[in-house]
């Protein structure tokens, strides 16, 4: 992603939900004004991000890793990597987390369609504290000083040696602090090449370091991967696992219900009707087993559910309502999988004796 996508991203006004209706109100408003109002319901509530209290302790984490770098003596500093499943959504979680802080940093400067600073005195130039890129499958050196060298604006042909340097001036040339690099897991560290991009990676580190900035590795499952087995680079990384939500302990049942407690301060005043702990309660059960967890998955589930409930006149949301609703593939396969080892029948010792 290029500098001013990022900067177009995270600057863009957030769709604004209307205001609630209370549903008896809505029920005595013409007809044009409850088409109007449940247009922009509809639109809004697709574009919902619930609460989630997994991602708050991330985001704690990752505010304060930064933090503390941008404080400690110039060099190499702690590496961040967010590791998560497939689906979880650990690459709109980092993007969510880092535009946020973008905006934070810039102040006034969002307004700008192209931030400007001066590194220098006399010398002004693009200030682009953030650098996103997003690998591509068995990504290389190469690949990655490109993705980089492209996301600033800089011709990416070159050498190595060559591209090594001109993205090294370029971090300082333009503020850079803060380098998410997305899908790591793609990076090639098969047994040929592993050295070289390991090491590679330790220089960046270092180059970023001297300015003060903080590299964030984002990919799945990254505790399988040699990235986590260099002793140089594990010595440095504060990792930070996403997981979906569990429902096997207390713990993470009560997890699981403070989430959909917080998912109802956000939803349920759209369909006053329904009772408070419809969700946290009442279908917390069948909401994890339809979802298994995954916020994406139990996002579009809460809504449909909602919306499907306030179109057909009910007084509240029901279980049919949520099985009315088509989720992903993974989440689909996953029910089937829970439903499957549900009716297994158990099998059961024989009592001594037993005639």
């Amino acid at each position: 992603m290029d500098a001013r996508l990022w900067h177009q991203q995270a600057t863009a006004p957030p769709v604004e939900l209307p205001a609630p209706v209370r549903v008896e109100v809505f029920d005595e408003m013409p007809d044009a004004d409850q088409d109007a109002h449940w247009e922009v319901l509809s639109s809004g509530l697709a574009t919902v991000v619930l609460p989630s209290v997994l991602a708050r302790r991330a985001t704690t984490r990752l505010t304060r890793l930064v933090e503390r770098n941008a404080l400690r003596p110039p060099g190499a500093k702690a590496i961040g990597s967010v590791s998560a499943p497939f689906a979880v959504g650990k690459s709109t979680f980092v993007k969510d987390w880092a535009q946020a802080a973008y905006r934070d940093l810039l102040g006034p400067a969002c307004a700008d369609p192209r931030p400007t600073w001066n590194p220098e005195p006399g010398v002004t130039a693009d200030w682009i504290p953030h650098a996103y890129i997003t690998l591509r499958a068995a990504s290389r050196i190469r690949d990655v000083l490109a993705a980089l060298l492209l996301t600033m604006g800089y011709p990416s042909e070159g050498l190595v040696r060559v591209t090594t340097t001109r993205v090294v001036h370029a971090f300082r040339q333009h503020g850079v602090r803060l380098l998410l690099i997305d899908d790591a897991h793609f990076l090639d560290v098969s047994n040929k090449d592993s050295r070289d991009m390991l090491d590679f990676l330790k220089y960046l580190n270092t180059e970023l370091g001297e300015l003060g900035g903080t590299m964030i590795l984002i990919g799945a499952d990254l505790h399988d991967s040699p990235i986590y087995l260099d002793p140089q680079i594990n010595a440095r990384l504060e990792r930070v696992t996403l997981r979906p939500y569990g429902f096997a302990t207390e713990e993470e049942k009560r997890e699981w219900q403070r989430f959909l407690k917080d998912a109802e301060a956000v939803l349920l005043p759209y369909f006053d009707c329904a009772p408070p702990g419809v969700f946290a309660r009442d279908l917390a059960g069948h909401i994890w087993r339809r979802s298994q967890g995954y916020v994406g998955d139990t996002a579009l589930l809460l809504t449909e559910a909602l919306l499907a409930a306030f179109d057909d006149g009910s007084e509240t949301i029901t279980t049919d309502h949520l099985d009315a609703v088509p989720l992903s593939a993974r989440a689909t396969a996953g029910e089937v999988d829970l439903r499957t080892a549900t009716a297994r029948p158990s099998k059961r010792r024989a009592k001594v004796g037993a005639s």
